[in-house]
């Protein structure tokens, strides 16, 4: 049976129609069970301390996470955005001081530089996503570390006005937070309502039909990346503004936790399907976890153990068991 309003050819029985439910709205479902069972092990979970520590932690994560999705949209992966969001965090810490508020439309120039070097070796050379961005990871690595001195380096007390802002409560939460859930709208809008979300999907979808459609695939997929890597940009600021310091490994297992929201959002790795807002309860789940491991006493080492299972999980409930989703639009 199919369903011509979502493009979905999957036949779904009738009789079945609450599998097809629960299928559809399973990262809701999961966001939900994670916040109650850490919530009935410890109430303080959701007090409002408890909830502004847990919207501080999202708001970095948020841009990184949707800034990947547009290009696994694609069909493509970036490995490099843990890496792109370190350097970022280093350069934001050792120059605010010195350029003040224009360090941010400086990262983000230099996200879409990092983007456009990236998504052109993907799309015009057709080196592979998961080489050359394995590579970039390296250099962007090594530079953070590099640049650092190999070591934390804060923000003078004396200059610190220029980042506690960032931090301000607003609405009884963090200012960065509804920054992010702004930048959330961004992507969602780009996604649902621009020429060139919906090529995206086209590629992901069947980059050939796509290019015999017209979708101009090598600035698309180039686009896709420079979103991606502008994402990693704007995360690495926020760390250096909501730590006050510039950590060249701030960076190490972002990657894993926005590659597992995303996951948990029910994004195709394949290309193709995925929304900013699912992937916005795929970060609530995913720093639920983290901060209930910490409230529970849980050695914050195992944290990519338990997201590592969750990729694996999130990944296998979503893999395509029937014919791909058709997006033409």
């Amino acid at each position: 049976m199919q369903n011509t309003k979502t493009g979905d050819f999957r036949n779904v029985p009738e009789g079945e129609s609450w599998r097809s439910f629960l299928y559809r709205n399973i990262y809701i479902f999961s966001a939900v069970l994670v916040v109650s069972v850490f919530y009935i092990i410890n109430p303080s979970f959701l007090s409002l301390y408890s909830i502004q520590n847990i919207t501080r932690e999202m708001a970095p994560l948020l841009p990184m996470a949707c800034g990947i999705g547009f290009v696994l949209y694609t069909g493509c992966i970036d490995l490099s955005i843990g890496a792109v969001a370190s350097a970022a965090c280093v350069i934001t810490g050792l120059n605010v001081a010195d350029v003040g508020h224009w360090i941010i439309p400086m990262m983000l120039a230099f996200g879409v530089l990092i983007g456009i070097v990236n998504g052109s070796l993907v799309s015009r050379i057709k080196l592979p996503s998961f080489i050359v961005t394995l590579c970039a990871q390296s250099v962007y690595r090594a530079a953070a570390i590099v640049l650092s001195g190999g070591g934390s380096q804060n923000i003078a007390l004396k200059q610190r006005y220029l980042v506690n802002w960032m931090s301000a409560i607003v609405f009884g939460l963090p200012l960065m937070f509804w920054i992010s859930l702004g930048i959330v709208l961004a992507c969602l809008i780009i996604e649902r309502n621009t020429k060139l979300g919906k090529s995206i999907f086209a590629i992901g979808a069947n980059e050939k039909a796509a290019r015999l459609a017209g979708v101009d695939t090598v600035r698309t997929k180039t686009m896709a990346f420079m979103l991606c890597a502008v994402g990693a940009a704007i995360g690495g600021v926020m760390y250096a503004y909501k730590l006050k310091s510039s950590v060249p490994a701030i960076g190490d297992d972002k990657f894993m936790m926005a590659i597992s929201s995303v996951a948990l959002g029910g994004t195709l790795f394949s290309g193709g399907r995925g929304s900013a807002l699912r992937t916005l309860v795929g970060v609530i789940t995913v720093i639920s976890i983290s901060s209930g491991m910490n409230m529970a006493g849980v050695d914050p080492l195992w944290n990519n153990v338990v997201f590592g299972i969750v990729l694996i999980v999130a990944v296998a409930i979503n893999s395509e068991k029937g014919i791909r989703d058709l997006i033409i639009k």
